[in-house]
C-alpha cells in the first residue's frame, strides 16, 4: 500500500471515530503534550552505522472519554536530529587514463564520514486506548509529515591511481590529481515527506484538582513511535555516477559532486528500507469540559455519568 491511500485511510478513520465520539456521551478533554527522547535509524547500509541522536516535541488535542474507553487526536510539531556514520569507504572509477596514457583505476578513499539529519515535523496521532484506576494506554497510528528536513555530510578524502604493473598505488601527488585528507562537506535539504508511524503510548494519570468547567489530570508515560514506511526518498542514484565522472580530470573541489553527491536517505546506498524510531518520556495535561453527559440518577444515586466515573454520590 502506497503512501496516499495510507494518509487516505487514517484520515477517513480519524474523522469517522471523531464524529462518533461527538454523537455520544461521554468526557470531551482538551490536551497539551510535551515529549523528548531519542532517535535512531533502523537499517543497513554498507560499512555504515546509525547514530543515537535526540528531539522534543509539543502539541495540542481532542480526547474523547467513556468510561475506560479513550480515543485521541491532534496536532503536534517534533524537532529531531539523527544520522549515520562511516569510518571507512573506497570507490573505484575502472578503465581510466592518466595524463601519460597509462590505464588505471581511479579510487576515492572516503574517511570519517558523517550524516546528520536534522528534521521539523508535523504529526497527526489517530489514538485510542483504555483507562484503568491511575494507569492507561493509547496505540495506534501517527501521520508525519516532515516540514523541513536537512542533511548535513562532512568527510575527509583521498584519491589514489591503481595501476596493474605497480604493486602499490600512486597517492599523494597533486600534479596527478591524487590528494591526500581533503575535508569536504555538503548540505541538502528537502520537506513534506509523508510517513506513517505505528505508536504506543502507556503511563500514569493523576487527578490534578477540580474547576468550575471539570477537571485537570496529569499524564506521565513512555512512548515509542516507529516509522512504517521507507524514509529513503525514492532515488535510483548512487553514491557514485560512474558513467559522469571526466577520465582524469576530476579536480579536489568535485570530489564531493562526484563521491557523495546525496545524503545516506537520498541515494540507493542503502540495501534495505530505512525506518526511523523515536522513543522517550510524554507528559500530557488534559482539561476537562464536561459536556454531553446523560443522566443516570436510577444507577445507585449517581447524578450523571460525570460523578459516576469520579465516583461521588448524592446525598440524600
Amino acid at each position: 500500500m502506497n503512501t496516499k491511500k495510507c494518509l487516505v485511510l487514517l484520515f477517513s478513520a480519524m474523522l469517522t471515530l471523531t464524529a462518533l465520539a461527538e454523537g455520544n456521551l461521554g468526557a470531551h478533554n482538551f490536551i497539551i503534550w510535551a515529549n523528548g527522547g531519542v532517535t535512531n535509524y533502523v537499517g543497513s547500509i554498507p560499512n555504515a552505522t546509525s547514530q543515537l541522536g535526540g528531539g522534543g516535541g509539543l502539541g495540542l488535542g481532542y480526547e474523547w472519554r467513556d468510561q475506560i474507553f479513550l480515543l485521541q487526536t491532534g496536532l503536534g510539531f517534533r524537532y529531531a536530529q539523527s544520522g549515520f556514520k562511516c569510518d571507512y569507504m573506497v570507490y573505484e572509477v575502472p578503465q581510466c587514463t592518466d595524463s601519460e596514457g597509462d590505464a588505471l583505476t581511479y579510487q576515492y578513499l572516503e574517511r570519517g564520514r558523517k550524516d546528520q539529519y536534522t528534521q521539523l515535523t508535523a504529526q497527526i496521532p489517530l489514538l485510542v486506548g483504555a483507562h484503568f484506576s491511575y494507569f492507561y494506554f493509547l496505540g495506534g497510528a501517527k501521520i508525519n509529515i516532515d516540514v523541513m528536513r536537512k542533511a548535513e555530510v562532512k568527510a575527509n578524502y583521498a584519491t589514489q591511481g591503481v595501476y596493474d604493473i605497480l604493486i602499490d598505488p600512486l597517492a599523494n601527488m597533486n600534479n596527478h590529481r591524487f590528494y591526500t585528507n581533503v575535508p569536504l562537506s555538503t548540505t541538502n535539504k528537502s520537506s513534506l515527506k509523508a510517513n506513517i508511524a505505528a505508536s504506543l503510548e502507556i503511563g500514569a494519570e493523576f487527578n490534578l484538582g477540580e474547576t468550575r468547567s471539570g477537571d485537570t489530570f496529569m499524564r506521565v508515560a513512555a512512548f515509542a513511535d516507529f516509522n512504517m514506511l521507507d524514509d529513503r526518498k525514492t532515488s535510483s542514484s548512487s553514491m557514485l555516477r560512474m558513467g559522469n565522472v571526466p577520465r582524469m580530470n576530476v579536480d579536489r573541489e568535485d570530489m564531493m559532486k562526484y563521491v557523495s553527491q546525496q545524503d545516506y536517505l537520498n541515494s540507493s546506498t542503502a540495501e534495505n528500507a530505512i525506518r526511523q524510531l523515536y522513543a522517550g518520556v510524554k507528559l500530557t495535561v488534559l482539561f476537562s469540559t464536561d459536556v454531553k453527559y446523560g443522566c443516570v440518577v436510577c444507577q445507585g444515586g449517581y447524578p450523571s455519568r460525570r460523578d459516576l466515573r469520579r465516583g461521588s454520590r448524592i446525598q440524600h
